[in-house]
């Protein structure tokens, strides 16, 4: 939600689609062009799309550990188990072995969304059908209760990359559902959407310069140009994107606000916000210099529906500082074009 106005569904896909890297899978292009009613759908739609793609590879497994009783040896034995549960009665012992099962975390996830989805009433019925038609796919898989740390716990590495969209999408339905089911002030709702929001805002815009142009495209920490080397207590300066060429480096830092200009007193002007400028010129000014390279910085905000946006150029200390916003309620045609400018200018 920007200013009470919700970014268009279709943007938002495309946001998703960028950020986690999926446009160039071909079964994704038909929601391209399919219009959405509300967003749960959306997700329900690629969700219908994406998990027969998980099928057709094999679901991934993992070896996990399992404990029986049996009268056949293999694995170890665990006497103490075999004991308590009075297995040597029956002439059997308590045997643990690995094997590769699909019952892991991600698949875990997945499961409990197409549960929660084709329940769903916002969900059209052809969605709702094709939803239910994929658990069976799941049937080996344990039934779990949806919590965020089902994502904060979850390992990333290279045999679970084509699942990442995937969970992803699962965890903005799970987002959706917390903030439908928040019995809170609507304000601590729209600050939630926000957050998740300003996050897919800004992977966005990484993965869109990312796939879009022949820049460098970077997200370094920049490390604090001190004298002395002494550096505890300072704070991270971990930077959005930056963009590089032969001559040229621009430290981007995307933000996301329901006000993106500020008046300190009632009617009176409106200021940039200060804390940003400053964050934006300690990035700029604790590059590592380099002869024959321009460093700048760009605040590149998410447009709201005030009359006012900032729009502005300054020159500080030779340094050219810009501070931007980006219409997101526009066709992704005039959002593409409008991001590419952006950088063309700077570059040019």
């Amino acid at each position: 939600m920007v200013d009470g106005k919700r970014i268009p569904i279709q943007n938002i896909y495309y946001m998703l689609a960028y950020a986690y890297q999926t446009l160039h899978l071909s079964e994704y292009q038909p929601l391209s062009t399919e219009q959405f009613d509300n967003v749960t759908e959306l997700y329900a739609a690629i969700l219908a799309i994406g998990i027969p793609v998980l099928v057709r590879g094999g679901l991934m497994k993992e070896y996990q550990t399992v404990s029986n009783q049996s009268l056949i040896l293999r694995g170890k034995v665990d006497f103490s188990a075999s004991i308590k549960q009075n297995a040597l009665v029956n002439q059997q012992l308590v045997v643990n072995y690995d094997e590769f099962l699909e019952d892991h975390q991600l698949n875990q996830i997945i499961k409990a969304t197409l549960v929660y989805l084709h329940r769903h009433q916002q969900v059209s019925k052809k969605h709702q059908r094709q939803l239910l038609s994929y658990l069976p796919y799941f049937a080996k898989v344990a039934d779990v209760k949806l919590s965020l740390a089902l994502w904060k716990n979850r390992q990333k590495h290279r045999q679970n990359l084509r699942y990442e969209f995937i969970v992803e999408i699962c965890r903005f339905v799970y987002e959706a559902l917390l903030l439908s089911t928040n019995n809170g002030e609507k304000r601590q709702q729209h600050f939630q959407d926000d957050q998740r929001l300003a996050s897919l805002y800004e992977k966005f815009i990484f993965a869109f310069y990312k796939r879009e142009t022949n820049f460098g495209v970077l997200r370094p920490q920049i490390k604090w140009a001190t004298d002395n080397d002494f550096t505890e207590a300072l704070p991270i300066m971990q930077t959005d994107l930056v963009l590089e060429t032969a001559g040229k480096v621009l430290i981007v830092d995307t933000k996301f606000y329901s006000q993106n200009l500020l008046s300190r007193f009632e009617n009176s002007p409106l200021k940039q916000r200060s804390n940003n400028l400053y964050q934006i010129f300690a990035y700029v000014n604790n590059w590592p210099a380099k002869a024959g390279v321009t460093v700048g910085g760009m605040l590149l905000y998410a447009r709201t529906q005030a009359a006012m946006q900032p729009n502005h150029r300054y020159e500080i200390l030779g340094t050219s500082i810009m501070v931007t916003s980006l219409d997101l309620m526009q066709s992704f045609a005039g959002i593409k074009r409008d991001l590419l400018a952006l950088a063309n200018n700077y570059f040019a």
